[in-house]
């Protein structure tokens, strides 16, 4: 799918979970698809990958009135990749009752990929379900959404997440600092930030075994690019 944009009839957005199902692009059960400059407007939720694999969202952008999940990936989705993308920021107040998210990863996805992005709203949400070994960088964030998933859906995170050169714009630490809350994981090259609103506590006991580094200074990591950096190791 490419060069195009999908606008939906613009309605207020519903409460959180009676979405009224204006929705954007969604992958399911699918290997090796891709999207390629893609917008969609005024949906429910906007790009969705879903049990699939080795697809790529590139140069999409999710815009209009605001919507639930700009982007989810879900399912025992991996090894996907999402480059070059934007969530901007909504023409109108979100209405009482509903619910923000953002990039979002759940339910065993593992070694997938967030790079080169700016979102002007959202979170780097996780639904539980224990998504592991994914990856976030180079990306530009006013950290305001929250995250989803009910306790009994399992640990927010499995072991090998990495946050990598981020810029949080209003210095909200919830899902992008990670290195109190995440095993294994590696917080490199994000911006200060303070805990309010959302605040998590650990799923597993004993230590987690995290790194944060550059902390504070997130022009300055090399590789400015993680996934990029690795790609061109194995060329």
């Amino acid at each position: 799918m490419e060069g195009l944009t999908l606008e939906a009839v613009e309605t207020p957005q519903a409460p959180h979970l009676l979405d009224k199902g204006y929705n954007g692009v969604t992958f399911q059960c699918a290997y090796d698809c891709w999207a390629e400059d893609v917008t969609v407007r005024h949906v429910d939720n906007g790009f969705g990958l879903v049990a699939a694999s080795a697809c790529t969202l590139r140069r999409t952008r999710v815009e209009g009135r605001g919507s639930h999940h700009p982007y989810f990936c879900r399912e025992g989705s991996h090894d996907d990749l999402v480059e070059d993308f934007t969530i901007a920021q909504r023409t109108t107040p979100p209405p009482t009752g509903t619910q923000l998210h953002g990039i979002n990863v759940e339910g065993l996805s593992s070694y997938n990929v967030w790079s080169r992005g700016v979102m002007h709203m959202g979170t780097f949400d996780t639904h539980r379900g224990m998504p592991f070994a994914n990856v976030r960088t180079e990306i530009t964030v006013n950290n305001n959404g929250r995250h989803g998933g009910d306790a009994s859906a399992g640990p927010l995170y499995g072991a090998r997440f990495t946050h990598w050169n981020v810029t949080v714009t209003n210095a909200r630490a919830g899902l992008v600092r990670i290195d109190t809350i995440a095993p294994y994981s590696a917080t490199v090259g994000i911006s200060e930030v303070r805990e309010f609103d959302q605040t998590d506590v650990p799923d597993f006991t004993g230590p987690l075994h995290s790194r944060l580094e550059a902390y504070g200074c997130p022009t300055s990591v090399h590789p400015p690019n993680l996934y990029e950096a690795q790609r061109a190791l194995t060329r």
